[in-house]
């Protein structure tokens, strides 16, 4: 019987790509497990905002079936937490003390929504969208409110906005200097998003300072902006995510904003790989670390993990011309120019 045993750490795009990819090139007498943070499978996060539009289903978010893992042969830990990992011993801890031995693993944690530290004063009246239960929460809000003030600038926030305008929402948006983390703006680019906005009926507040954001009632807050002032139903933060990777900040591991990885994905340590919005991985051609944002980047990288996890040496390549540079900061992502 193969003594080799595959762990997956995350079920987001990435994990869920390195574990089917692994299940179905390791070979049948290889264990593959997938360790979920959360209840349930797979989801395509990309999708929250078109649920929460309604223009599509709960079932048509999830990737697959739970079935599936069983039946695909992949044990599907779901809902347990890795507080640990020892690359050198190669095993994780969970938050209930177990120990998990692997041979290979691949690190797609993911992120979280970030809050840049002079809003962190506000988080609490503030809502994001990362997850199933963020999604319920939006669309339960939304059904009493009339208006949202949306902050920041990525992905997520773009796409959101979209769907508030299919619900007759007012949507309010403020830039400001966070708003694309991880890349720094300048007025150029502020001036083109704007410009988008504006011509599908948004309001847009040119960037500036929060004096102030107060709740008046449950569906009502006053914000302050400079000298203005708000009366909104909502507020919604998105200033993209910050890698999730606060567990392995004993492992030996190089991090910077993320995991470093080679064009491989390789992370120094034999047998231990990381895909997805957890990791920066390095660009032979420009010679330096780049961070991948969005689903389809997200899934590319689980899958050539989980090959070169295998013996492969397949490179994560992406053309240099398709990598952001702004004020040092590289990202393989486009996502502006596609509202």
């Amino acid at each position: 019987m193969s003594k080799e045993h595959y762990v997956v750490i995350g079920n987001g795009p990435a994990g869920h790509h390195a574990a089917f990819t692994l299940r179905e090139k390791a070979g049948e007498d290889a264990r593959v497990t997938l360790i979920n943070g959360h209840e349930g499978g797979s989801y395509r996060p990309h999708l929250l905002p078109e649920f929460i539009s309604g223009d599509i289903s709960e079932e048509a978010l999830y990737v697959s079936p739970l079935s599936d893992y069983g039946e695909k042969g992949i044990k599907l830990r779901a809902a347990q937490q890795v507080v640990a990992l020892d690359p050198k011993e190669r095993f994780v801890i969970f938050d209930h003390k177990e120990i998990l031995s692997y041979t290979g693993a691949v690190i797609a944690v993911g992120g979280r929504p970030r809050i840049p530290e002079p809003l962190l004063a506000f988080e609490e009246l503030m809502t994001t969208l990362k997850t199933l239960e963020d999604a319920m929460v939006w669309i339960r809000r939304l059904a009493v409110v009339d208006s949202v003030l949306m902050i920041g600038g990525d992905l997520t926030s773009l796409a959101l906005t979209r769907a508030l305008l299919k619900l007759n929402k007012h949507v309010v948006f403020m830039l400001n200097e966070d708003a694309f983390w991880p890349l720094r703006c300048d007025e150029a680019l502020f001036d083109a998003v704007g410009e988008r906005l504006t011509a599908e009926g948004v309001e847009v507040i040119d960037h500036g300072r929060i004096k102030g954001m107060t709740r008046r009632s449950e569906d009502l807050y006053d914000v302050t902006i400079g000298d203005r002032r708000l009366e909104v139903g909502m507020i919604g933060a998105f200033f993209g995510l910050r890698p999730d990777i606060r567990f392995l900040s004993k492992s030996g591991l190089r991090m910077e904003r993320g995991v470093l990885v080679d064009e491989y994905l390789a992370t120094g340590f034999e047998g231990l790989y990381a895909a997805g919005d957890c990791a920066q991985v390095y660009h032979p051609g420009i010679r330096d670390y780049w961070v991948s944002i969005g689903h389809d980047n997200a899934a590319a990288l689980g899958r050539i993990a989980a090959l070169n996890l295998l013996g492969c040496r397949v490179p994560a390549k992406v053309s240099a011309t398709s990598i952001f540079d702004v004020q040092g900061v590289k990202a393989n992502t486009s996502w502006w120019t596609e509202f």
